[in-house]
């Protein structure tokens, strides 16, 4: 494969068709490197793909944009790097392991952490030329505290939600996104049981095990009043949220950026979350948080008072759709 060395920044990214709450989708990321085009920036995509031939590097186009795609990142980055002029490697949140450039000198690389990130980062030493970049305050806190060094909180780019109306959703419907214990499932079974009068929509995003479903599928069946979802792309995601009045995110234990937080913000959902992590900070003004042990009647409370709320779409934090921070990110490519 002919590879012309003309590509300032290479952004690297995770599974080709992977679809989750703390990833970013294909599109978001297209239009992110159509955005630092504009900036004056050529960039190209690096993608995991496992279909690939392990010894081969694929290569198309979309939208004028070079994507390559890999079954071996690891080994893959750095020779791409060197066949493409060595550019400037963003590689986007979550996906550190994924690539393991904490352990790969001689690159150019700016890491643009998640909370996944956060467990390898704890286990490797990082050197000085290594720009980090935080999705989320929570991140930038805890990665300070690992490195004792300051690192940047940097917005990821989210794609506005559309064709939503709050106003179609069904009031006595609550949605919530998790089944595991650290997304406050027992949370979520205990106020279905005391209010019968509503109806919690589950979603099962990140996917639970067949043991979690089935364990999971029991308790559902005798609280009587939950459905459960399992979207398979995040606008599949989106839609399932806006089936319910208020969205609630009982998580219990800290969490990074989410995206779909900031999109039913923007589309006008009421939120109802803990007071951890990046949580209050996607919420602002348009919800409420609570202590994860807060009792399950002040949930309910809160849940009451969201249902009957007036809400309207609000922008929430700005993203990298936004052209000041797109030169922003674009500027520190450049610098």
């Amino acid at each position: 494969m002919q590879i012309k060395r003309d590509i300032d920044c290479l952004i690297a990214t995770g599974t080709a068709n992977l679809a989750g709450p703390q990833y970013l989708t294909t599109s978001i990321i297209l239009t992110l490197a159509k955005n630092l085009v504009a900036w004056g920036r050529k960039t190209a995509i690096l993608v995991i793909d496992p279909s690939v031939d392990p010894a081969l590097v694929a290569r198309d186009e979309s939208e004028g944009i070079t994507i390559f795609r890999t079954a071996e990142p690891v080994s893959t980055l750095p020779a791409l790097s060197f066949g493409l002029g060595r550019p400037r490697i963003l590689l986007l949140p979550n996906h550190l392991a994924d690539y393991n450039l904490l352990q790969t000198p001689g690159l150019d690389i700016t890491i643009w952490l998640g909370e996944d990130d956060l467990a390898p980062l704890a286990a490797r030493w990082v050197t000085a030329p290594v720009r980090l970049w935080a999705e989320s305050q929570h991140v930038a806190d805890h990665a300070a505290r690992l490195l004792q060094r300051a690192v940047p909180y940097l917005p990821p780019p989210v794609a506005p939600p559309r064709g939503l109306n709050h106003a179609e959703s069904d009031r006595n419907a609550v949605a919530v996104v998790g089944a595991r214990p650290c997304d406050g499932i027992a949370l979520t079974l205990a106020l279905a049981r005391e209010r019968q009068d509503l109806r919690f929509i589950v979603i099962d995003w990140p996917r639970l095990d067949e043991a979690e479903r089935q364990q999971f599928f029991a308790l559902a069946a005798a609280a009587g009043n939950i459905d459960w979802r399992r979207p398979d792309n995040p606008g599949a995601l989106l839609t399932a949220l806006a089936g319910a009045r208020v969205l609630m995110i009982p998580a219990m234990v800290p969490i990074g950026h989410r995206d779909w937080i900031h999109q039913m913000r923007q589309a006008g959902w009421p939120l109802l979350g803990s007071d951890l992590g990046a949580i209050p900070a996607l919420i602002g003004d348009q919800g409420q948080v609570l202590p994860p042990g807060a009792p399950p009647a002040l949930w309910l409370q809160q849940i009451d008072r969201l249902r009957r709320a007036t809400v309207i779409a609000n922008p929430g934090p700005s993203s990298s759709f936004d052209v000041i921070t797109t030169h922003l990110l674009a500027d520190k490519l450049a610098g």
